[in-house]
C-alpha cells in the first residue's frame, strides 16, 4: 500500500441525469479555510474513532479533515447541490446543470473533473404493468431448516465463541444494496432489542432508511449477526453494527465506488473497527467505463484507494473477492484488488475450490484472495422464520469479517495489520498459496498459537533463558526455567517468525539438539508445555 497519496489525483465522475443534470466528482486544490484542526480531532472525529487511532500509534493528519466548508458554501451559491464529500480524496460529488459546472469549473479552487457516465445506465425496460429490476445477485434457495455449524467449524470460530469472543464490544460497519426487513427479523431481534444497530445510512437515497430495497445486505449481515433460535449464529453475535447502503441493484456504474468511498469515511468517523463488503465492480452499463485488468492494481480505483485509506486509519476491511470465476473477466474485483484490504475467496463445506470464486491476482500480481471461507451453499438469514441457503462470496466474506471482529475483541491492541498477517498466517495453504484460495482457510487455533509468538517476540520472559544465545552448531543448546535445567525428555516445537513449525510436531529436547546443524540461520521461537504452563522464548541460530 502506498504510504502517500496525492491528494490532486485526478479521478472524476460525470454522470448524467435527466432534467439537463449532471454529477460531478469533483477534486478540490486543499482545504483551505476548513474550520477544523488537526490539534483538535475531537471535532471531526468521535471518541472511538480517537481511541482506535491512538491504539495503533496512528496519528491524525490533514486526510482526516473535512472539505473546506468556505469551498462547499461557494459551491451552494452557484446553484449546485453538494450530495457528498471525501475528506481522503479532497473531492465533493455535485448535482448541477452543464452551465453550471462550467462556472464552477473556473473557480480558484477547483483542481479537475474527469469520465463521463450516465448514473442511470442500462436498464431494464418493461413494456408491462409488472416492475421489473435488475438483480446483479441473483437468487437464493429457500429451506426449511439451516445448520450453519459447518461454516462456523471450519474456521474453528465455535472455539473462538466457547473462549467467550464474539464480537462485544467491536463495531462493524456493512456495506451493501440494502437490509431489507432486516429490523422485523427474528435473527436480529437481539441487536435491536439491545439497541447495538448504532447507525444507519442509504447513500443512494441520501437518507436513513435502509430496511428495504435488496435482501442481499440481510443474508450478508446474518452471516455475522445473526442468532436464530438454534439455526444459524453468525461469526460475531455480538457485535455492533453500522449498516450502509451504498449499491443501486437496478443499475451498475462507477457512481457507487464514491457511495462506497463516502461509508468508508463516515465509519472512519464513527470509529468502526471492521468493515465487510460485500460488493465489487469491474464491469458497468456504459461498456466504455468497464475496468481493465490493468486497473486492478490496487492502487487506482476509488473503492480500492478509499479501502486502503479506511486500514491505514486503523479500521480492518474484508472485502468480497467476486463470483467471477466462471465467466469471461476471471479475475478478482475491485477493491478486493487493494493492498490491505483482505479479499476472500469461496470454497464448500469440504473446503474445496469452487468454480465461481474470482481468482486472483491482482494487477500487481499479490496473491489474491488473502483467504477464503464457505461460499457454497452457506446458512444465511433472508426472511422469516427459517434460515435458507445462499452461494457466494458475499457471504464467504462476512463469515470472515466477524472472525476477525473476534480476533479484535481478543487482542484489542492489535493493529489493522498485525490481525490481517495472523489470519493470513494461520490459513491452510500459508506455505503453497495460489490463485484460487489465496493461503486457503484461516484456522482461530493457529491464530491464537501465533499470538503467542507475537507476544513472545515482543515480551520475552526473564524467567526463561534460552543459552548460549545465539547458538551454533557445536554448542550445547539449553534451557532454564526459573533457574532450573529442563531435562533432555522436555517435549519442544520450534517455529520460524512466520509460524511454521520447523521440527514438524513436538519433539524431545534430545532430538533437537540433534537436528540442530540443519536449522538454517535466523531467529526462531521455542515453545514447551510444564504442567498447564506454556513457556515461550525467541532465540538465534547462527
Amino acid at each position: 500500500m502506498k504510504k502517500e497519496v496525492n491528494l490532486v489525483l485526478f479521478f472524476t465522475f460525470v454522470i448524467s441525469l435527466s432534467f439537463g443534470q449532471n454529477r460531478y466528482f469533483v477534486y478540490l486544490k486543499d482545504k483551505a479555510g476548513s474550520n477544523f484542526s488537526i490539534s483538535s480531532p475531537e471535532k471531526f472525529l468521535s471518541p472511538k474513532s480517537i481511541e482506535r487511532r491512538k491504539s495503533q500509534n496512528i496519528s491524525v493528519n490533514s486526510l482526516d479533515i473535512p472539505v473546506s466548508s468556505t469551498y462547499i458554501s461557494q459551491i451552494k451559491a452557484l446553484g449546485a447541490k453538494v450530495i457528498g464529500t471525501s475528506k481522503w480524496l479532497n473531492a465533493v460529488l455535485v448535482d448541477c446543470t452543464p452551465e453550471i459546472f462550467s462556472i464552477l469549473s473556473k473557480q480558484s479552487f477547483f483542481k479537475s473533473v474527469d469520465g463521463n457516465q450516465d448514473i442511470r445506465g442500462r436498464r431494464v425496460s418493461s413494456t408491462s404493468n409488472q416492475n421489473v429490476t435488475m438483480d446483479k445477485f441473483g437468487s437464493y434457495e429457500e429451506f426449511s431448516y439451516g445448520n450453519s455449524l459447518v461454516q462456523i467449524q471450519q474456521l474453528g470460530v465455535d472455539e473462538m465463541h466457547k473462549n467467550n469472543f464474539t464480537g462485544k464490544g467491536i463495531l462493524i460497519a456493512v456495506f451493501d444494496a440494502g437490509f431489507d426487513k432486516a429490523n422485523t427479523m427474528d435473527a436480529f431481534k437481539h441487536l435491536f432489542s439491545a439497541k447495538r444497530i448504532i447507525k444507519t445510512y442509504d447513500f443512494v437515497s441520501n437518507d436513513t432508511t435502509v430496511y428495504e430495497s435488496h435482501w442481499h445486505g440481510t443474508a450478508a449481515l446474518s452471516c455475522i449477526g445473526a442468532k436464530l433460535n438454534g439455526q444459524l449464529v453468525g461469526t460475531a453475535p455480538d457485535a455492533d453494527f453500522a449498516l450502509y447502503r451504498t449499491e443501486d441493484v437496478s443499475s451498475e456504474t462507477r457512481i457507487e465506488e464514491v457511495y462506497w468511498l463516502f461509508a468508508a469515511e463516515n465509519a472512519d468517523s464513527l470509529g468502526v473497527d471492521v468493515i465487510n463488503s460485500s460488493l465489487g465492480y469491474y464491469s458497468f452499463d456504459n461498456p466504455a467505463t468497464d475496468y481493465k485488468f490493468e486497473d486492478l492494481n490496487g492502487d487506482k480505483t476509488i473503492s480500492a484507494r478509499a479501502a486502503d485509506f479506511a486500514v491505514t486509519r486503523g479500521i480492518i476491511v474484508v472485502n468480497s473477492a467476486g463470483n467471477e470465476g466462471n465467466n469471461k473477466w476471471n479475475h478478482i474485483v475491485t477493491p478486493a484488488d487493494a493492498d490491505s484490504v483482505i479479499a476472500v475467496g469461496a470454497v464448500d463445506l469440504n473446503g474445496n475450490t469452487v468454480g465461481f470464486s474470482s481468482p486472483g491476482p491482482n494487477a500487481k500480481n499479490n496473491i489474491k484472495p488473502e483467504v477464503s471461507a464457505r461460499g457454497s451453499q452457506t446458512s444465511v438469514a433472508i426472511s422469516n422464520p427459517n434460515a435458507s441457503f445462499s452461494s457466494g462470496t458475499s457471504f464467504s466474506s462476512p463469515l470472515i469479517a466477524g472472525m476477525v471482529a473476534g480476533l479484535k475483541q481478543q487482542f484489542p491492541k492489535y493493529s489493522a495489520m498485525q490481525i490481517r498477517d495472523l489470519l493470513i498466517k494461520s490459513a491452510s495453504k500459508y506455505e503453497t498459496p495460489d490463485n484460487k484460495i489465496g493461503y486457503g482457510i484461516p484456522s482461530y487455533k493457529k491464530i491464537v498459537e501465533l499470538s503467542k509468538m507475537v507476544l513472545a517476540t515482543e515480551n520475552d520472559s526473564d524467567e526463561t533463558i534460552v543459552f548460549p544465545n545465539p547458538v551454533n552448531d557445536t554448542q550445547k543448546f539449553k534451557i532454564k526455567i526459573k533457574g532450573v535445567e529442563v531435562s533432555d525428555n522436555q517435549p519442544i516445537e520450534v517455529f520460524d517468525l512466520n509460524g511454521r513449525s520447523t521440527t514438524g510436531a513436538v519433539v524431545s529436547m534430545a532430538e533437537f539438539r540433534n537436528t540442530l546443524p540443519k536449522l538454517e540461520a535466523g531467529t526462531y521461537i521455542i515453545k514447551m508445555q510444564i504442567t498447564d504452563i506454556f513457556y515461550i522464548r525467541k532465540f538465534v541460530k547462527l
